[in-house]
């Protein structure tokens, strides 16, 4: 017999799992390290709904775009130049590659898998490239972005 595994609201609604402590310490230092420093090339938005592909990522790289109050989304249809994924503890490298492929074929041009255990960022250019970053600086030739993995990790 099957175990029923009841997944929270928060689950259900995104397509992925609560994310922990440290999931959220490291979103928060790479959106900060992020706007402070690519925040006129580039618009970092977290925990967007996507409409294709129908994706909630941890951070979302977009070109530039202003705040507009009166016309508010709660799905964007333009596809991210770059997505950002960190896993959480419930989560499987396999599970977000899989993602990155879907993201990929959607048009997304840089896909960081962010591996807070071991403090490894894996950044994707395709399904089949991709170079391991574990310390010093992180750099995205395809996006123009490098940052220095001590301020990620914490």
């Amino acid at each position: 017999m099957e175990a029923v595994v009841e997944l929270s609201e928060y689950e259900v609604e995104r397509g992925k799992p609560t994310p922990s402590k440290n999931h959220s310490i490291i979103q928060s230092n790479l959106l900060v390290a992020l706007a402070t420093n690519y925040g006129k090339q580039y618009r970092f938005l977290s925990e967007i709904s996507l409409e294709t592909p129908r994706f909630v990522p941890d951070i979302g790289i977009f070109p530039p775009m202003r705040f507009d109050p009166l016309h508010d989304q709660t799905k964007l249809n333009q596809v991210p130049v770059g997505v950002i994924e960190i896993i959480s503890p419930s989560q499987t490298q396999e599970e977000l590659v899989e993602k990155a492929r879907q993201y990929f074929a959607a048009g997304v041009q840089s896909y960081w898998l962010v591996n807070p255990i071991f403090s490894i960022v894996h950044i994707m250019h395709s399904p089949d490239t991709y170079q391991n970053v574990i310390e010093g600086t992180l750099t995205d030739e395809k996006l123009g972005i490098s940052l220095e993995m001590s301020e990620l990790f914490r």
